[in-house]
C-alpha cells in the first residue's frame, strides 16, 4: 500500500488526464496529488491504483522526473522523481492523507521500432501496430507505449534499460535492425544489457521463419529478460513480426510469472492454463 498526501486546492482530476506525482509539493499545479512514498521503488507502468473502498483512481503510465524551479526563483533546476498517472474516473478527493492499493491488471508492453527512416519520418511503421494487435490478441494489455527510435547502439541500450528497469514494463518488443546490413545493431544493443539469454525463444523465432522461407536464417534475432521483463527482438517486416511473434506468444504469460516470482513448480501446470497475472502490490 502507498500513502498519498493530497494538497488543498487540488481541483477535480478529470477521467484521461495526466498529472505528475511527486514525492514533495512543487510548489506548483503539478502537486495536486502528493504520494508520500512513491519512488520506493516506484510501482511499475500499468498498476491500477485504488482507495480503501476499492474505487478505482489512476493508473501510472510513466516514471519520471521533472525539472523543478528553485525557491525564489534563482539558482540551479532541481529534478523531482515521480510518476506520471492518468485518471480512470473523474475525481474529486478530499485532502489529507489516504491510502491507495495499487493492483496489477494484464500486461504492459512497450512496441519498440528501429528504424532511421521511421524516425525521420520517411517511412510508416506497419510492424509496430502488428506487435500490439498480436498481443492484444494474445492478453489483456493494460498499457502500452509505441516507439520509433534509430539504429544506433548506445540509443538503444538506454531506451531498453528505461523500459525495463526505470518503468518496468512486463514485455519490451523491438521490430527492425536483426539482419546483417551495415546499420543493424539491434542485437549488439540489446546483448549488451540483457540479464539471462532464451535460447529457446530464439530456436522458435528461427524455426518460424525458416518454415517460411530459407532468408530466414539470416535473422539474428534474439530474447531475453531484463531485471523483470521480457524482451524480444523481432525482424523488421510486418509478415515476420507476426510468423515470429506468434512461435512465442504462447510462452509469454509463463515466462513473465516465473520471471516475477511465481514460486509454482513448473512440473504442475496446466500448459493450457495462464498463470495468476493479477497481483495485489502492497
Amino acid at each position: 500500500m502507498w500513502k498519498m498526501v493530497l494538497g488543498k486546492g487540488h481541483g477535480l482530476w478529470q477521467q484521461g488526464e495526466l498529472r505528475f506525482l511527486t514525492r514533495e509539493p512543487m510548489g506548483s499545479a503539478l502537486d495536486a496529488v502528493v504520494p508520500a512514498e512513491i519512488m520506493e521503488p516506484g510501482p511499475p507502468v500499468g498498476v491500477l491504483f485504488s482507495d480503501g473502498k476499492g474505487k478505482e483512481m489512476f493508473r501510472v503510465t510513466q516514471v519520471s522526473r521533472l525539472p523543478v524551479p528553485p525557491e525564489g526563483g534563482e539558482g540551479t533546476l532541481d529534478q523531482a522523481w515521480g510518476v506520471w498517472a492518468q485518471a480512470v474516473q473523474d475525481l474529486e478527493p478530499k485532502s489529507g492523507e489516504i491510502v491507495v492499493r495499487g493492483k496489477k491488471s494484464g500486461l504492459s508492453l512497450a512496441r519498440v521500432t528501429v528504424s532511421d527512416k521511421g524516425h525521420r519520418g520517411e517511412r510508416s511503421d506497419a510492424a509496430g501496430p502488428t506487435i500490439e494487435m498480436l498481443a492484444a490478441e494474445a492478453s489483456y494489455l493494460s498499457l502500452v507505449q509505441a516507439l520509433i527510435v534509430p539504429d544506433e547502439v548506445d540509443v538503444l541500450k538506454s531506451m531498453l534499460t528505461d523500459l525495463s528497469l526505470v518503468q518496468r514494463f512486463d514485455l519490451v518488443v523491438t521490430t527492425g535492425g536483426t539482419g546483417v546490413a551495415p546499420r543493424d545493431v539491434t542485437p549488439e544493443a540489446a546483448l549488451a544489457v540483457i540479464d539471462k539469454r532464451l535460447p529457446g525463444f530464439e530456436q522458435a523465432m528461427t524455426a518460424a521463419s525458416l518454415a517460411k522461407t530459407p532468408h530466414g536464417m539470416i535473422s539474428r534475432a534474439i530474447a531475453g529478460t531484463i531485471g523483470s521483463t521480457l524482451v524480444i527482438t523481432l525482424p523488421g517486416s510486418p509478415k515476420a513480426v507476426a510468423e515470429n511473434l506468434a512461435a512465442v506468444l504462447p510462452a509469454v504469460s509463463h515466462t513473465l510469472a516465473k520471471l516475477q516470482g511465481d514460486k509454482a513448480d513448473c512440473a504442475g501446470l496446466d500448459p493450457d492454463m495462464d498463470p495468476d497475472m493479477d497481483p495485489d502490490l502492497d
